[in-house]
């Protein structure tokens, strides 16, 4: 299976950590020491428009099929839908909105799967759309130093016999530690979320590596922190890591992560696991593996 193209918005507004710190009466190291973000980007558009303009320079010629990943869903007529008639995509066979939080791109990969397997798709567009300052109370520094808006488009292809790996943890005894209020804004216990996403992330990961070798990790920029926490524990495996420029996007970091290190290339997803940790909480992974293996 192959991203045979990638593109992203990334917001103009840069929301820093000097801002940030007048904001809240600390220091820019204060900040950076508990996150490793030095930037966030605010929109000033929605997440529709954010996920057009990431779509809208990529060759959609033969694009079956939407996904439209995001972790604010649509009201009424699916993002998929209006999708589909702006970007005048002519052949359109299925689409589906996925919402399911932080963790939605990696499962939108395992839909792309059976998608592919069950042939309802031959050429699919994904589009993962976070606008998280929407989500953010701007008084609650907790949450206001980490997370960021970014949207993502990409076009997945399976021409190899490529099915997926996919595995979820899932602890309900955590459900309070990351969760959106009765305001849909986002409540978070840090010290909770580390001990959750530390553990699990590294549980998955070696399992995942029992299983298979030479993997590149690209993990949920959540905070950089974890990711050090993580890749303290594998020493000889390779770490895709950007937090640093662009904060915690949700479900777009681990896209915006491959476009950022890679820029618009063919992408063998054979050589990754994509792993990602999302409210409830939950973590979610997903690798590939040739059918015959």
């Amino acid at each position: 299976m192959y991203i045979t193209q990638i593109n992203a918005y990334i917001p103009e507004y840069i929301l820093d950590n000097e801002t940030l710190a007048k904001r809240f009466n600390v220091s820019e190291e204060w900040i950076l020491k508990r996150t490793g973000i030095k930037n966030r980007y605010i929109s000033n558009i929605d997440v529709f428009q954010m996920g057009v303009k990431a779509a809208e320079k990529l060759d959609l010629k033969d694009v079956d099929t939407i996904l439209f990943v995001s972790s604010i869903g649509a009201h009424y007529v699916p993002y998929y839908v209006r999708m589909y008639e702006k970007l005048n995509i002519n052949k359109l066979r299925y689409g589906i909105d996925v919402s399911n939080g932080f963790v939605g791109f990696v499962t939108s990969m395992h839909i792309a799967d059976v998608m592919f397997r069950e042939k309802i798709a031959n050429k699919i567009l994904i589009v993962i759309s976070e606008k998280l300052s929407d989500l953010v109370d701007k008084n609650d520094i907790n949450t206001s130093i980490l997370f960021s808006d970014a949207a993502v488009a990409l076009i997945l292809e399976n021409k190899d016999d490529i099915i997926c790996d996919h595995r979820v943890i899932y602890d309900s005894e955590y459900l309070d530690a990351l969760n959106i209020n009765e305001d849909k804004k986002i409540i978070m216990d840090g010290k909770r979320v580390y001990k959750f996403a530390v553990s699990n992330m590294k549980k998955m990961i070696r399992d995942y590596l029992n299983d298979y070798n030479d993997k590149i990790i690209i993990p949920h920029q959540a905070n950089k922190r974890i990711l050090e926490s993580v890749k303290s524990s594998f020493n000889d495996v390779e770490f895709l890591d950007i937090i640093e420029d662009y904060g915690n996007t949700g479900a777009a970091s681990i896209p915006l992560t491959m476009y950022k290190t890679f820029g618009n290339k063919k992408i063998d997803l054979k050589k990754y696991l994509l792993i990602s940790v999302g409210g409830g909480m939950t973590t979610s992974g997903i690798t590939w593996r040739c059918n015959n293996e």
